[in-house]
């Protein structure tokens, strides 16, 4: 008998994860968490880790589940007459065409007396392990 322990799975590493979508060899991020509401408008943004990095939230990409898009999310709502942002933050005019927000997460409380909740944005390619798929056609703010 060998005193070296087999590996019989595969070493759970970001690369590896169904939450993870890779951006550029070695690097991407993790859409495991829907974005949180703010209090201030923002374009959501998912944490960049690196492939070989890992966390006990692991999933294996081949588990046979799929992460739902925010287009098809019962949690995703986009305006009626659309965005037209005064500050585009890093995103190009194409990517706000078929942006949205987030309602997936309440608003948490404050220190703060009376703060104003914003639901960041998020374009309909966009996806997390959050998300729920939408039954009825999607619905939009009016």
């Amino acid at each position: 008998m060998s005193d070296e322990a087999e590996e019989t799975e595969e070493t759970p590493t970001c690369s590896s994860c169904l939450h993870w979508q890779i951006r550029r060899p070695g690097e991407g991020w993790c859409a495991r968490r829907a974005p949180v509401a703010l209090t201030s408008e923002s374009v959501a943004h998912w944490p960049q880790t690196h492939s070989a990095q890992s966390c006990g939230e692991h999933v294996l990409a081949t588990a046979g589940v799929e992460l739902v898009y925010c287009a098809d999310c019962r949690f995703w709502r986009r305006p009626a007459n659309g965005f037209e942002p005064t500050d585009r933050e890093d995103k190009l005019a194409w990517w706000w065409e078929d942006a949205g927000y987030c309602h997936r997460q309440a608003p948490v409380p404050s220190s703060e007396p009376g703060p104003r909740t914003f639901w960041p944005t998020t374009h309909a390619t966009d996806r997390c392990a959050e998300g729920v798929l939408e039954l009825s056609p999607a619905r939009e703010d009016g």
